[in-house]
């Protein structure tokens, strides 16, 4: 699964001259609220229960930056930030959004938080708590969220720095202040921040590319650091952490490495692990029976086929008429039926191409009159060129070439393998083939991705907000290439101006009305256009073992994983 970072268009970083430097953007580092005395270590190691918890990871990171290609696999967020990173706003339990405990309050137009101003820029103004510190005893401060900022956008490799590069001034002279200056109107200006960086930590160099790639020393969240490799993360309480209601219940956490369904459910069943947050699986009701326990719970997350138009593998050229061709040749209703089935009842088919359901009206029926039709794929590969010799065999193009595409997703997970299948035997008579080449996901998320060498058609899952951004996915400036670093969420290499412009209307129209009329605007041509094939929302489903753990099941359907809370869970017996 892919993270989608709701961050604009890239930035290329410079020298910086003071000289020339907005107001309130003096380097790091230089003013610092005074230590204040956190919580007693002794005393609060005393008060906990104990013991160790082990849980499987699906998905292991490559390495561990939060900003660079390393973020781009959803579990490098699940197993690894949401623990230690703090951001300034947070989501609850039922994914609204509001402030973290970093702040004393969230920004609002009626606490003036939140002014657009007369010149049409907009002003957010960050309070934040006096009692927030990072794990080595150091106040979080404003210096933290300028440093942020910059980071962003002067990181090698950044992944993505939507909504930042919008950003004029990050004020801190006052260390529990952050002012932050937007050229425009940015509607999700709240979803920004979602981690922040200790600004003490990096000698005053804002391009951490080249830190926190094995190792993340620093914490301003329940859990530190002990340890990461390729074989195992081990998270001990912060002793400092300064919240009471999250500090951690047990003495360490171990996550290992479960990375294809069936072995992190033999390890659960067997007694390896205590719990594991597998995506959705065939036979999940069977295999999940007591004494075992799960849940499942609406996903944020949606699936679909992302076709990579200039994926370097391809034959020919990924038309809008061969992707169209593609759309009519499904049956997305049985392939919702096969995939998600056997987890839950009645599964509905995603139709529209970047909003969640779940989330406001923003998601139409934009691809609802896709549906296997043999006569509209004739219409339009004919249209193109292609021919059929042979009336049971593969479309060919005037070069030659059959029609084949090359198809990755995750080895081992057998949802998509089952996919996969199925769609080879269903695309058949319609004259379209398939190649399929399948990677473990840290070569898929975190290499091939992010360098635009997959697929052309890759199945895989996106991150979806409650808010209707979708600029990560539509920037045209955000397609990887070498000439950007390879920054940027574009996947598909959809190169629309028009929907590029409609997805940034969108994040600077902070009228309701007027955004959804946008948003319906951008999804008409989306259906049109078909970058990408959207076929459900995936659902989120947690099992533990309830003999030896007891407190998980409640962030099953949160955007933070079903691991966010373990600083709740203890030990049985």
């Amino acid at each position: 699964m892919v993270a989608l970072v709701a961050t604009a268009a890239c930035s290329d970083s410079a020298d910086r001259d003071p000289a020339t430097e907005p107001a309130g953007t003096e380097p790091a580092g230089t003013e610092t609220a005074p230590a204040e005395t956190g919580p007693d270590p002794a005393e609060t190691a005393a008060a906990r229960p104990g013991g160790e918890i082990v849980l499987a990871v699906e998905q292991w990171p490559e390495c561990l930056n939060p900003l660079t290609s390393c973020a781009n696999a959803t579990w490098m967020i699940w197993s690894v930030l949401v623990h230690v990173l703090p951001g300034l706003m947070e989501y609850d339990i039922n994914n609204n959004i509001g402030a973290s405990p970093v702040l004393a309050e969230a920004p609002t137009v009626e606490n003036g938080g939140a002014v657009l101003n007369d010149d049409g820029t907009l002003t957010i103004t960050y309070r934040l708590n006096p009692d927030a510190r990072w794990s080595d005893g150091t106040p979080i401060t404003s210096t933290d969220v300028w440093f942020t900022w910059r980071a962003k956008l002067d990181t090698e490799g950044s992944l993505n720095t939507i909504g930042y590069d919008l950003i004029t001034a990050v004020d801190h002279d006052d260390p529990l202040t952050a002012v932050v200056t937007f050229s425009e109107p940015y509607a999700p200006w709240r979803y920004l921040f979602g981690s922040i960086l200790p600004a003490h930590a990096f000698d005053g160099s804002t391009d951490i590319s080249g830190h926190w790639n094995d190792t993340i020393p620093i914490s301003g969240g329940p859990w530190l650091q002990e340890s990461w490799s390729q074989e195992q993360h081990i998270l001990v309480p912060n002793e400092n952490y300064w919240v009471p209601d999250r500090m951690p219940l047990v003495d360490r956490v171990v996550m290992v490495p479960r990375e294809d369904t069936d072995t992190e459910i033999v390890a659960l069943q067997t007694g390896e692990v205590m719990a594991a947050f597998p995506q959705p699986f065939p036979g999940a009701k069977e295999r999940l029976a007591p004494p075992l326990a799960f849940v499942a719970g609406a996903g944020t997350y949606i699936e679909g086929l992302w076709i990579n138009q200039i994926a370097p593998d391809r034959q020919f050229e990924i038309t809008k008429n061969v992707r169209q061709a593609l759309a009519y040749s499904l049956d997305r209703e049985r392939i919702a039926d096969v995939a998600l089935g056997p987890i839950i009842d009645d599964p509905v088919v995603l139709q529209c191409a970047g909003w969640n359901p779940a989330f406001g009206d923003w998601c139409a029926d934009d691809f609802a009159h896709y549906g296997q039709d043999m006569a509209m794929v004739t219409e339009l590969l004919t249209a193109e060129g292609w021919t059929r010799p042979d009336p049971d065999g593969l479309w060919v193009n005037e070069e030659g070439v059959e029609l084949v595409l090359q198809w990755n997703t995750v080895a081992g997970n057998k949802r998509r393998e089952d996919v996969q299948a199925l769609v080879v035997e269903m695309t058949r008579p319609f004259g379209i083939g398939w190649e399929i080449i399948n990677y473990d996901p840290g070569e898929l998320f975190q290499n091939r991705l992010p360098a635009m060498n997959f697929g052309p058609v890759a199945l895989f899952a996106n991150s979806t907000s409650p808010d209707p951004t979708v600029t990560a996915h539509y920037d045209i400036d955000g397609i990887p290439s070498e000439a950007n670093g390879f920054s940027g969420q574009n996947f598909t290499a959809y190169a629309s101006q028009q929907a590029s412009d409609l997805a940034f209307a969108i994040d600077a129209e902070v009228d309701e009305t007027a955004r959804l009329e946008l948003v319906r605007e951008l999804g008409t041509l989306l259906g049109t256009d078909v970058p990408w094939i959207p076929l459900y929302v995936l659902p989120n489903l947690l099992a533990w073992n309830p003999e030896v753990l007891d407190g998980p099941g409640g962030w099953v359907s949160s955007v933070y994983g079903g691991f966010y809370d373990m600083y709740d869970w203890t030990v049985v017996g």
